[in-house]
C-alpha cells in the first residue's frame, strides 16, 4: 500500500486567495492512501486546523477526513478509497479560502487479495466484506517488540520474512518508553508510517497498540491532551490497513476501562473506515465487551480454561498471544511447547497472535496456516464429542482433531463417507489413511508416538462443491451462543469455598466445588472464576481456573474498601455445556 500525493493541490500565503486550479493525484489503486497536500504558512501548528475533505465514492459511500500538520507549513488530508472509479471530494471548514473547493480522484482496481474491509463475521470469525460480499479471512499474527526503535532496514527484512511464512498481521506498539520524547512530532509519525506502508504493500496488516503499559496517562495525563494527540494520530494513521489494539495491559491502568471508552470515542469520530478494535491484555479483553466498542477479543494466556469457556460465552473472533510467559529451557522444548499452545488455542476457537521465539516455531505457524487454509476455517467451531483429543467441526463436513498425547482417538460424526489423513503439526506433512469411520463412529491411532498429531476427517468432494457457491455460510441455521444454565437447581455442582462472607487481599482465599451428580459429560469439567467490584466500574478480572485452589485477586480491583466483590464461576462440561453460579463477598485490604 503506497501513499500517493498531490504534487501541489493549492497554495496559500497570508490573505492571498486559493488558486482555482487543482491537481489530482495519479490513478490510485483501491485501499492505497492518497494524500492531499496543502501549503498553509498562516496555520498555527499548536492546535488542529479546521479543514476537512468530504469524499464520495462511486457507490455513494461518504467519508470525512481531517487535515493534519506534517511539519513546516505543510498540511495533509489523507484518504483511502475502497472502490474503483471516480471519487469526488469537497473541502469544508473555517480555514480561510478552502471551504467549498472540489476535486476528483481516479481509483483503479486493487489487488485480488484485498477484496474489502476486514470485519468480524459468523459469530467467531473474520471476513473481507465488500457490500454484501463476504470473503473468508484466515488471521495469523506475530507480536513484534521494539517497533519504534527498529530501523527501516530491519523492519523490511522482518516483513519479508514473515510474509513468506504467510503471516498477515504484525502486532506493534506505537509509543513505548523509547519513543516518549518524540511521540508528538511529525517525524516520529512519518517513520512509523513508512513501516506501515511497507507492511501493507506486502499484504500484512498492523495490529497497533497506541501506548505501552501505563504510558498513556503518564505522557498525556489530561483529557484535553489525549484528545489533541488522538485527533492528530488518527487523522494520519486511519488510512492504513490496521487493527486498533488500544493500550498494552489495560488491566494495569487504574482507569483502563474508562480510558479505552475514551479512545473508542476518538475512533468513532476520526476513523471513517471503521477498522476493527480491541485492546492488549494481561489475559483477556472480554470484560470490556459490554461497552460495545470491541469487534474482537484479545487474549494473552496459555491457560485453555480462559479461552475455551469464554469462546462459549461470547461472540466475536478471538486472537491469542499464547506464547507469553514460556520459561522452558532448550530450543527444541520451546518449539514443542509453542506448537502445543498454538494448537490448543486453535481448539479453543482462537486465532494465533503470538511472539515468535525461534524459526522452528515460525515453521509450525507456517504449517498451521497452510493446513487451516485448506479447511473451511471460517465455519469451524469447537467440537466436544471426541475421546483422546480436542476438536473443531463443521457438522457433517469437516472435523479437525488435535491429539496432544498420541494414542487412540474416537469421535462421533454424521454418517457419511469421509477422507482422512494425519498431519504432522511441526512440518505440515500429511499421511492419508483409509476411511476410519464406521457409521457415526470414527477411530484412529497416530502413525507414531513421538509427538503430537492432527487428525483431519473431511468430505473433500463436498467441500470443493461448496466453494463454487456464493454462500459464505453453509449451515442452515445461523450460529448462536448457547444459553448458559444459571438455575441453581439445574447446575450440577455447588461452590464449597470460600466459606466466609468476607475476603481480604492480604490473606489467601481458598476456593472449591463439589459435584452434586455424575455423568460421562461431567467427568471432564473446565472451571473459570471471575471477580468484579461493580462499584469500581473496572470490569471483571480472572481470579482463578480449576476446581480448587487460591484466588488471585488483583490489588487494583477496587479503589475504596471494604468493597462488594461479585464472584462468578463458569463451568463447562465435556460436551461444551456451560453452567454458572454467583457468590457475593465483602472484600477488605
Amino acid at each position: 500500500m503506497g501513499v500517493r500525493s498531490f504534487a501541489a493541490l493549492v497554495a496559500f500565503a497570508g490573505a492571498v486567495s486559493v488558486a482555482s486550479a487543482q491537481t489530482v493525484c495519479p490513478p490510485t489503486p483501491e485501499f492505497s492512501p492518497c494524500d492531499l497536500i496543502f501549503d498553509i504558512p498562516s496555520a498555527p501548528t499548536s492546535k488542529p486546523l479546521d479543514l476537512q475533505a468530504e469524499f464520495r465514492s462511486p457507490r455513494a459511500s461518504t467519508f470525512l477526513a481531517r487535515a493534519f500538520w506534517d511539519g513546516g507549513t505543510k498540511w495533509v488530508i489523507r484518504y483511502v478509497p475502497a472502490e474503483a472509479g471516480t471519487h469526488k471530494f469537497r473541502l469544508t471548514g473555517t480555514a480561510a479560502g478552502f471551504s467549498g473547493k472540489q476535486g476528483e480522484i481516479t481509483v483503479t482496481p486493487g489487488p485480488e487479495s484485498h477484496p474489502g474491509w476486514l470485519r468480524e463475521a459468523n459469530l467467531h470469525h473474520f471476513a473481507w466484506v465488500d457490500g454484501i460480499t463476504y470473503t473468508p479471512y484466515l488471521y495469523m499474527g506475530a507480536v513484534v517488540p521494539g517497533f519504534a526503535a527498529m530501523d527501516l532496514a530491519r523492519w523490511k527484512a522482518l516483513v519479508d520474512e514473515r510474509a513468506a511464512e504467510h503471516f498477515n498481521h504484525l502486532a506493534v506498539t506505537l509509543v513505548d518508553a523509547t519513543a516518549s520524547a518524540d511521540f508528538r512530532k511529525p517525524e516520529f509519525f512519518r517513520a512509523a508510517e513508512e513501516k506501515l506502508t511497507y507492511a501493507n504493500q506486502h499484504g500484512i496488516m498492523i495490529d497497533l497498540a497506541f501506548f505501552g503499559p501505563e504510558l498513556l496517562t503518564r505522557l498525556l495525563p489530561e483529557a484535553s491532551e489525549r484528545r489533541d494527540w488522538f485527533t492528530y494520530a488518527l487523522s494520519r494513521m486511519a488510512a492504513f490497513d490496521v487493527v486498533w489494539q488500544g493500550i498494552e495491559a489495560w488491566e494495569n491502568y487504574p482507569d483502563g476501562r474508562a480510558l479505552l471508552e475514551e479512545i473508542a470515542e476518538y475512533l468513532k469520530a476520526l476513523d471513517p473506515y471503521k477498522h476493527l478494535s480491541t485492546t492488549r491484555t494481561l489475559n483477556t479483553s472480554a470484560p470490556l465487551l459490554d461497552d460495545n466498542w470491541m469487534h474482537l477479543r484479545a487474549y494473552q494466556t496459555s491457560d485453555d480454561a480462559i479461552g475455551s469457556v469464554e469462546q462459549q460465552v461470547y461472540q466475536y473472533p478471538a486472537i491469542n498471544n499464547f506464547s507469553a510467559g514460556a520459561t522452558v529451557a532448550g530450543d527444541s522444548a520451546k518449539a514443542d511447547v509453542f506448537r502445543h499452545r498454538l494448537w490448543n488455542a486453535t481448539m479453543n476457537g482462537q486465532y494465533p497472535a503470538a511472539f515468535i521465539p525461534d524459526e522452528a516455531s515460525a515453521a509450525a505457524m507456517k504449517a498451521w496456516y497452510e493446513f487451516m487454509q485448506s479447511t473451511r476455517h471460517w465455519e469451524l467451531e469447537p467440537f466436544f464429542d471426541v475421546d483422546g483429543g480436542r476438536g473443531l467441526q463443521l457438522e457433517g463436513i469437516e472435523y479437525v482433531i488435535y491429539v496432544e498425547n498420541p494414542g487412540p482417538v474416537t469421535l462421533t460424526v454424521e454418517k457419511h463417507g469421509y477422507d482422512a489423513e494425519w498431519i504432522d503439526p511441526a512440518t505440515g506433512a500429511r499421511t492419508k489413511i483409509k476411511d476410519p469411520c464406521k457409521g457415526e463412529t470414527c477411530t484412529a491411532t497416530p502413525p507414531s508416538p513421538g509427538h503430537d498429531w492432527i487428525l483431519h476427517i473431511s468430505r473433500e468432494g463436498t467441500k470443493a462443491g461448496m466453494l463454487k457457491s456464493v454462500k459464505f455460510v453453509s449451515r442452515d441455521e445461523e450460529l448462536k451462543l448457547q444459553d448458559i444454565e444459571v438455575d441453581p437447581e439445574k447446575v450440577p455442582f455447588d461452590i464449597t469455598g470460600p466459606e466466609a462472607d468476607s475476603l481480604s487481599l492480604s490473606k489467601p482465599a481458598s476456593f472449591g466445588v463439589k459435584m452434586k451428580r455424575q455423568s460421562k459429560a461431567l467427568q471432564h469439567m473446565t472451571w473459570l472464576w471471575t471477580g468484579e467490584v461493580t462499584a469500581s466500574g473496572h470490569g471483571y478480572r480472572i481470579i482463578a481456573t480449576g476446581a480448587s485452589g487460591t484466588f488471585r485477586i488483583p490489588a487494583n480491583i477496587a479503589e475504596d474498601y471494604p468493597a462488594g466483590l461479585h464472584v462468578r464461576l463458569y463451568a463447562m462440561n465435556g460436551l461444551g455445556k456451560v453452567y454458572s453460579l454467583d457468590r457475593n463477598y465483602t472484600l477488605t485490604k
